[in-house]
């Protein structure tokens, strides 16, 4: 399920298929998705049907609705015995990830910063969780995500023989002073535990960002804006 006219028009322009589209007139004639919906009728032959403003408000997951709601078909993402490239970009790994808000930030800050393939390593939350189709305003589609296990992973990554670069606080390099190598694979932890000992074990290399104030770690979602930045300008991408 997605809501709002604007994250169903990125899964669109994504080529994600839609089921069905779900509206109200006079909630629609109050907001901006009024162009979008214009758009739909025109170009598009989605199964589109109106619904009582009544009933689409109670079915509505946001505090406000712009008088849209889609249905959209999910995809593959599982990893095992598919043919998955690295893409351009670093390929992103984050182990067990599990908050939807910050999944769908991560894949914002991903495709906002040329980060490549996404991949979740035993993680614990739904990747069409609606928070994580809001936060990433439906980037998420865009996104090329891949989901399994810690060793699944693990063996992509030794087949692709890509480094493997993590994050610690104690780590005596810093990241925006690190010399990164264009075909790499970031590690995250989770928000909570960060990395485990499965993946302390596998990881090449270490680089820490540097804090001028007291706090003594950030946002994961912040953390991988940094970290994708740092990369960015040490291969020549900015």
């Amino acid at each position: 399920m997605v809501e709002g006219a604007q994250d169903l028009q990125a899964l669109i322009d994504a080529g994600r298929k839609v089921l069905e589209i779900y509206f109200n007139e006079s909630v629609l004639t109050h907001s901006q998705a009024a162009k979008y919906f214009l758009k739909w009728r025109e170009k598009h032959s989605f199964s589109m049907r109106e619904l009582g403003k009544e009933a689409l408000l109670k079915a509505s997951y946001r505090k406000t609705s712009d008088g849209v709601l889609g249905v959209v078909q999910t995809w593959e993402m599982d990893i095992l015995g598919q043919e998955v490239e690295p893409m351009d970009g670093p390929v992103l790994i984050f182990d067990e990830i599990e908050k939807p808000g910050n999944l769908g930030a991560i894949l914002r800050t991903s495709e906002a910063l040329g980060g490549g393939l996404v991949l979740l390593s035993d993680p614990k939350v739904d990747f069409f969780n609606p928070n994580v189709i809001r936060s990433s305003r439906g980037l998420m589609g865009k996104s090329e995500v891949k989901s399994g296990s810690k060793s699944e992973i693990y063996n992509w990554l030794k087949k692709q023989g890509l480094p493997c670069v993590a994050t610690s606080s104690k780590a005596s390099e810093f990241s925006h002073t690190f010399l990164y190598e264009r075909k790499i694979a970031l590690l995250f932890g989770n928000e909570h535990q960060g990395l485990g000992e499965y993946w302390k074990q596998k990881v090449d290399r270490w680089v820490s960002l540097k804090m001028l104030g007291c706090a003594s770690s950030l946002n994961l979602n912040v953390s991988v804006g940094c970290i994708l930045s740092d990369y960015n300008r040490s291969v020549g991408r900015f």
